[in-house]
């Protein structure tokens, strides 16, 4: 999630000289919104496709009932596109992926779109499996 959460050197892509602190609150009765940085556990396709599991952390861009594609590395939600100030311009890819429609769960991406494996690779994440959202990131 470089740049909006900080991982330590010497890992690749860190910019921080050590791993963020992160405090996240449990969804009670709300729902995730677009915009959420969340936490989520890891999709079974996840875990095939990325080559491992656990938490990941993401940003919502795209809710049950929307639809999403990427253009060249630009995010369009519902025709619209999407103002995105926390994707550095280094960290943004060039992608392209058609229109989908978001019915059985919300899609989540990284804000390193560059290095990220997120739901463009493993699809919809349903909403049991989100942990909470981030509510703090500190050093």
């Amino acid at each position: 999630m470089e740049p909006t959460i900080h991982c330590g050197r010497p890992k690749a892509d860190c910019e921080g000289s050590r791993d963020a602190r992160v405090w996240v609150r449990a969804y009670g009765k709300d729902l995730p919104t677009r915009g959420d940085i969340v936490v989520v556990e890891a999709p079974q396709r996840a875990k095939e496709r990325c080559g491992f599991g656990g938490h990941y952390f993401k940003r919502v861009i795209a809710i049950p009932g929307d639809t999403w594609e990427e253009r060249r590395g630009v995010i369009f939600v519902n025709g619209q596109r999407l103002d995105e100030p926390y994707v550095a311009p280094t960290r943004r890819d060039r992608s392209t992926y058609p229109s989908h429609r978001v019915t059985g769960g919300y899609f989540v991406l990284a804000d390193n779109r560059a290095q990220s494996c997120d739901s463009r690779m493993w699809g919809q994440v349903p909403l049991h499996n989100f942990i909470g959202r981030v509510v703090k990131i500190g050093q």
